[in-house]
């Protein structure tokens, strides 16, 4: 086999082989508005088969369920973050809240129209930079979407959420715990249509690439997307929380800790933990 010029696939695989400075690239919107990927995070959303966007209907009933009985929900004006195709939206509305669910994926949206919307509001907008209404008395974001994003944007949505937020109202999160961060490792692999076909609808070559942060308790899956006539990159970061970091970073955006759970269904937290459940007080200026 004759030698090929390196080039630009040396310069691709030296720039995967190193390890990035903690979210010096994001693409989260990317995995959201790419329409093949938009369709692929729908259908992971719906499906009972896999968690990769979700949880199966059961853990969100059971979610929703603890939440009105620590809450009350019903005549509360809630704020769904991050709200994808309405899953928890329109159960908290089932259960007497008026919900404002906002999303920047409009394919997300436009399925959760088709749904039952009923004391439901649905608005597409980037929660960290767009105008939302306020005077909410609970504020709600699942499955750990607070994780993967960079330290200043976590404190600017804080910030955001605290304003939109009546005095006494509460912001709702799930968490990365000590469990999760225990089970991630170094890893690659590569494959031809990695994850089946969930990155491109054609044929294409996927690596994937997981670095561990320890000291920062930080990871980054990395998918590199290799098609016949283009290539392209994901950066999906992760972080990971004990009880006391958890705590000390919302009490710096104005928040104090009235629940801690090992999930937002009320189990006990363990020092294990997978996912930290809260439920956080807007504390007085």
């Amino acid at each position: 086999m004759k030698d090929r010029p390196g080039g630009e696939v040396y310069e691709l695989l030296r720039t995967l082989a190193q390890r990035p400075a903690p979210f010096a690239v994001s693409t989260i919107r990317e995995l959201w508005t790419r329409p093949h990927l938009a369709a692929q995070m729908l259908e992971h959303h719906l499906s009972q088969e896999s968690e990769h966007s979700s949880r199966p209907i059961p853990v969100i009933e059971n979610t929703v369920e603890w939440l009105d009985r620590q809450l009350d929900l019903a005549g509360k004006r809630v704020i769904d973050l991050g709200c994808g195709p309405g899953l928890y939206a329109r159960r908290m509305a089932q259960r007497g809240a008026r919900v404002t669910a906002v999303d920047f994926s409009a394919h997300s949206i436009d399925y959760a129209l088709t749904r039952d919307t009923r004391n439901v509001d649905y608005l597409v907008a980037d929660y960290l930079e767009d105008e939302l209404p306020s005077g909410f008395d609970i504020a709600v974001l699942i499955y750990c979407d607070y994780c993967a994003m960079s330290p200043a944007s976590r404190q600017r949505l804080l910030g955001r959420i605290h304003d939109l937020l009546e005095p006494g109202g509460h912001f709702v999160l799930d968490l990365n715990g000590p469990g999760a961060f225990d089970a991630v490792d170094d890893h690659v692999e590569i494959q031809e249509r990695l994850m089946g076909g969930f990155f491109a609808p054609g044929d294409y070559v996927g690596i994937h690439k997981t670095d561990v942060y320890e000291d920062e308790w930080l990871s980054l899956d990395r998918f590199l997307v290799i098609e016949p006539t283009a290539t392209w990159q994901l950066f999906n970061w992760a972080q990971y929380y004990a009880p006391e970091s958890a705590a000390a970073e919302l009490a710096e955006g104005g928040f104090m800790i009235e629940a801690m759970t090992g999930g937002l269904d009320g189990a006990p937290l363990q020092p294990d933990s997978a996912v930290i459940g809260v439920i956080a007080g807007k504390a007085e200026d």
